[in-house]
């Protein structure tokens, strides 16, 4: 049943993706009066198909998931006189640009509304209240104890934890700056930190970003399929009264009274829809000798009240919050490929289908709103791979056309196809590169 739900979300994932790129081509197509013989969703023998691709354009599902691609009215196609004008080959080098353009901003939009649905759909959020930093912290040095609340780093506002964790991803430079509202949320200051080395391992520490304490409530929001707790009739969304009679107030408590009887069979007392219900439950075990069931908290149910923002934000917030990510993430991914190219990113970090696949799963299990966060970062590595200028790609197709529309004439047939057969073999090789990839990672777990 795992399996099948991943191989699904992963279906799910690339039907999506692709077809949202490759609608970006065929409207492009069509308002520029490109005839659109196939619109295809996967590679290799169709599947399924609609529309007979003469007098109207056909819609196909191939075998192969892996991809998908729009077949336009070319010369090869030897159009008739009254077709000409519906022929790709003879429109304007700028149009068949714009053509090949499309689908990578297609995924651009895509990603836009994805996130502005994660936002608006948010309606809670840790406030990015700072927790007690370490003694020798820069934070500590500049008078920062704790409980003030961050809300700008480097001239970006912040409005929750997440929110902070992204700017701090994203972060490349030497000098922090950060605007604090004291615990009165009224008096602001302004400190600037040199931070020096980047790369170590406490980097976070070592400025002095600790989050607050948080207490959970013992509420199970997710219930791994692989742990014990599975084997149980532990449900999502049950409250932990006890374990073998011992009362549980918190999650943490109850995490360290499982982890401290590995192996062990228990007692567990659970609240559901108001009742009080009584369950046994086998602790599986991790490392020889911690305990563990294969379950995690709601993340909504934090004690700390004044911790918590529940107001969410505004269709225009959302939006604009949205707008700012997206453009991130582009500049984000263009930077991690543009590394891989010069070799400063390690090649170890690419993944593949199996991967992607194993993800989409995961985070499907998650709930909507993180499978749909997954699908915005997929859609922008979409578009982004897809500019670079390498035949087979867009990128190298907008490279040609480009060449046309400076030059006046289109680049020689027998360079294109060069180019192209060269780029075949490339990709090919890279897809081998990554498949194998996966399995040495998951053979290495």
């Amino acid at each position: 049943m795992d399996s099948l739900f991943t191989i699904l979300s992963f279906l799910v994932a690339i039907t999506v993706l692709v077809g949202f790129h490759e609608l970006g081509h065929f409207f492009a197509a069509r308002f520029f009066g490109v005839k659109v013989l196939t619109f295809s969703i996967g590679f290799g023998r169709s599947i399924w198909s609609i529309g007979d691709g003469v007098d109207k354009t056909k819609f196909s599902l191939g075998a192969i998931p892996l991809g998908g691609y729009v077949r336009m009215l070319d010369e090869s196609d030897n159009p008739s006189c009254d077709e000409i004008d519906g022929t790709f080959s003879y429109k304007p080098a700028w149009q068949k640009a714009l053509i090949a353009l499309a689908g990578p901003i297609a995924n651009f939009i895509l990603t836009f509304v994805l996130f502005a649905f994660v936002f608006g759909a948010n309606n809670m959020s840790l406030k990015p209240v700072l927790g007690e930093p370490q003694t020798d912290s820069l934070f500590y040095s500049a008078g920062l104890k704790g409980g003030e609340t961050l809300v700008r780093i480097n001239d970006r506002r912040v409005d929750s934890w997440s929110d902070l964790r992204w700017e701090m991803t994203r972060f490349d430079s030497d000098r922090l700056n950060i605007e604090v509202a004291g615990r009165d949320s009224i008096n602001m200051t302004l400190h600037s930190f040199n931070v020096g080395d980047r790369s170590a391992s406490l980097f976070w520490t070592n400025i002095g970003l600790e989050m607050p304490k948080v207490d959970l409530n013992p509420v199970i929001g997710l219930i791994d399929p692989s742990g014990t707790a599975s084997e149980s009739d532990l449900l999502v969304g049950d409250r932990i009264v006890s374990v073998d009679q011992l009362a549980i107030s918190t999650w943490n408590q109850f995490v360290e009274v499982i982890r401290a009887q590995p192996g062990e069979s228990v007692d567990l007392t659970v609240e559901r829809d108001k009742q009080l219900s009584e369950l046994s439950l086998t602790i599986g075990m991790v490392d020889g000798s911690v305990g563990q069931i294969g379950v995690a908290p709601d993340p909504s149910g934090i004690m700390q009240e004044d911790l918590v923002d529940r107001d969410g934000l505004s269709v225009l917030q959302a939006m604009t919050k949205s707008l700012q990510r997206t453009g991130d993430l582009i500049g984000f991914t263009t930077r991690m490929i543009v590394g891989l190219i010069a070799g400063d990113v390690g090649l170890d970090n690419l993944a593949g289908p199996l991967v992607i696949a194993d993800q989409a799963g995961k985070t499907a299990e998650m709930g909507l709103v993180t499978f749909l966060s997954f699908l915005a970062i997929l859609s922008v590595s979409l578009g982004v791979i897809n500019l670079f200028p390498l035949p087979m790609l867009d990128g190298g197709h907008i490279v040609f056309h480009l060449y046309e529309l400076i030059l006046g004439k289109r680049m020689p047939e027998r360079v294109i196809v060069t180019a192209q057969q060269i780029g075949m073999v490339c990709l090919v090789g890279l897809m081998v590169f990554v498949i194998a990839n996966d399995f040495l990672r998951y053979l290495g777990n």
